[in-house]
């Protein structure tokens, strides 16, 4: 019998992870890993440490090429697929090259949000997504000696940005079209308790309710920033944080069925072709409290949605349960953990616990926990992921 062949499209969190458990359940499948990128995989989690200089490239990479050369895993880095043909299971990459396959694992993550590509042609202005975009920022402020950054984006991606960018020593001011930072994480009170924290530790002035109207670079080094408020800013850099979406457009052409968060999965992460799996930032899983489809965002996820794949395709099929939305980061010197459903807090009772250090918020319904936000305290965060998972009552 001839061996089978699995693709694998992106060297991502849950592409790295399918590879790896096939591997292991199947030694005698043929793997290949195409991805865009150059670098090798590598912690998307960790770059804004990498950009502050926290970590080193070698330190946020997860796969070496001896990993590879080991597990009999064939990786091509610079081989973008820009098709999928599902009937003759086919791809073909930007270059002409084809691959025959006959499981096929669309890993493909996301790739940065630009509200105006225009933007990216004015030096000095930068996007912050990936491990390339964190290097080329990193050599922008070293050629330069830029000592003030304008960060577009006060979602998750942006606060991590900009605490690195103060890491380097610059001075920062961030601009966000809502009404708060961390827009889809927070309430409005814990974002004004995390803002105050942020100008106090790292003297950052956030502009809420503004957007930029333009960019100018009249002179090296200077960029004029005009806000939708009437105000200008002059900056040295302009990093644009505005977060990712989902490359879902390849699995859209060949047919593959997709909904606004990706490429919509069953709960053993199969697509809607039989031999087309997917997992991570690129997929639509289903949210284990609302049972509404959502994108995890999850590194954790990503490698379980990966596993699971890996299992399905070896024949050993096992579960997806679905996704706990959760989010954390340490920025500015504070933590901060949201997890549940934040986006339909209001209809909920909630119950608060501040004070000068922390700020606490748990949303609740016939007296099970719906979901939670922690800023500057913790403590008891793996209690409260238990009671979000096993809605028990909390009096019980």
């Amino acid at each position: 019998m001839a061996k089978k062949t699995t693709l694998i499209i992106g060297a991502s969190a849950a592409g790295m992870a399918c590879a790896n458990k096939l591997r292991g359940l199947d030694p005698e499948m043929t793997i290949i890993c195409l991805t865009a990128e150059a670098d090798l995989p590598y912690n998307r989690c960790l770059l804004a440490d990498y950009l502050g200089g926290a970590k080193t490239a070698e330190q946020i990479t997860i796969r070496t090429e001896s990993f590879f050369t080991d597990n009999a895993i064939a990786f091509r880095p610079n081989s973008r697929v820009i098709k999928i043909d599902t009937a003759e299971q086919v791809v073909t990459t930007y270059n002409q090259e084809t691959f025959a396959y006959d499981y096929l694992f669309l890993g493909m993550g996301k790739s940065a949000f630009i509200p105006d590509k225009n933007w990216l042609s004015i030096p000095g202005v930068l996007p912050f997504y990936d491990q390339d975009h964190a290097t080329a920022i990193r050599a922008y402020i070293a050629k330069t000696g830029a000592k003030k950054a304008v960060v577009v984006g006060a979602g998750l991606t942006g606060l991590e940005a900009a605490d690195a960018l103060i890491n380097l020593g610059l001075e920062v001011e961030i601009i966000e079209q809502a009404d708060h930072v961390l827009p889809r994480q927070i309430d409005t009170a814990g974002a004004d308790f995390l803002t105050n924290l942020m100008r106090e530790k790292a003297g950052i002035t956030v502009h809420t309710k503004t957007y930029i109207t333009s960019l100018q670079a009249l002179l090296p080094l200077q960029i004029t920033v005009s806000l939708s408020s009437g105000s200008t800013l002059e900056t040295h850099l302009v990093v644009v944080a505005t977060g990712g979406k989902s490359n879902s457009t390849l699995a859209q052409l060949a047919g593959i069925a997709c909904d606004s968060y990706g490429v919509i999965t069953d709960s053993h992460m199969r697509t809607s072709v039989p031999t087309i799996f997917a997992g991570g930032d690129a997929c639509s899983v289903l949210d284990i409290l609302t049972k509404e489809r959502v994108n995890s965002c999850l590194w954790a996820d990503a490698v379980q949605q990966g596993n699971i794949a890996a299992h399905t395709i070896a024949g050993v099929e096992k579960e997806y349960p679905g996704a706990l939305l959760i989010t954390s980061s340490t920025i500015f010197g504070t933590t901060f953990v949201t997890s549940g459903d934040i986006a339909n807090a209001n209809n909920y009772e909630s119950l608060y616990k501040k004070d000068a250090s922390f700020y606490h918020r748990m949303f609740i319904e016939n007296d099970r926990l719906k979901g939670f936000i922690m800023v500057g305290n913790i403590t008891g965060i793996g209690q409260l992921r238990r009671a979000l998972l096993e809605q028990r009552p909390l009096t019980s």
